[in-house]
């Protein structure tokens, strides 16, 4: 298994001395793998729109306590509860932050998902507008980190 020094440090000592059990079979680490790459996810620093979006929904993954965060965590031997707490306390250090302009890109992936969803052409074309002001309105904002603190899944 491979975790950063940075996400180990991060996330904090019970996390690195949860993930990094050498006493595993091969499937058990695969699915500690996954967990890795979700929180190393939350770690991205770019304000573009992909990487933000990415950013966020490995966020709401461990966040919401979904049936899969909970089968990924028990596939790979972990507890659920204690993984989804390291990562609370992080956000709750600021270890784990997030800037304004990638919340807005969430908002933003929101709008986009309900005009591609929209059957009248005419009505997507208002959508459509709506979403192109937004897009540069969020190419004006700052890349400053948001002064509280995100323990809840980002709509």
């Amino acid at each position: 298994m491979v975790a950063s020094p940075l996400l180990l440090r991060t996330i904090g000592l019970k996390f690195a001395r949860s993930v990094l059990d050498k006493r595993l079979d091969p499937e058990q680490k695969l699915w500690r793998e996954v967990l890795i790459n979700a929180f190393d996810e939350t770690l991205i620093t770019s304000s573009d729109r992909k990487p933000s979006l990415i950013k966020i929904a490995a966020h709401n993954w461990i966040i919401s306590k979904s049936n899969d965060f909970r089968k990924v965590c028990e596939w790979g031997t972990l507890d659920s509860e204690d993984m989804r707490e390291c990562y609370i306390r992080a956000l709750q250090r600021k270890a784990v932050t997030f800037t304004q302009r990638q919340i807005a890109w969430q908002k933003y992936d929101s709008l986009y998902q309900d005009m591609t969803r929209e059957p009248l052409k005419e009505i997507k074309k208002i959508k459509r507008k709506k979403i192109d002001m937004y897009r540069n309105e969020i190419k004006k904002i700052p890349t400053t980190l948001v002064s509280s603190i995100v323990i809840s899944v980002l709509a």
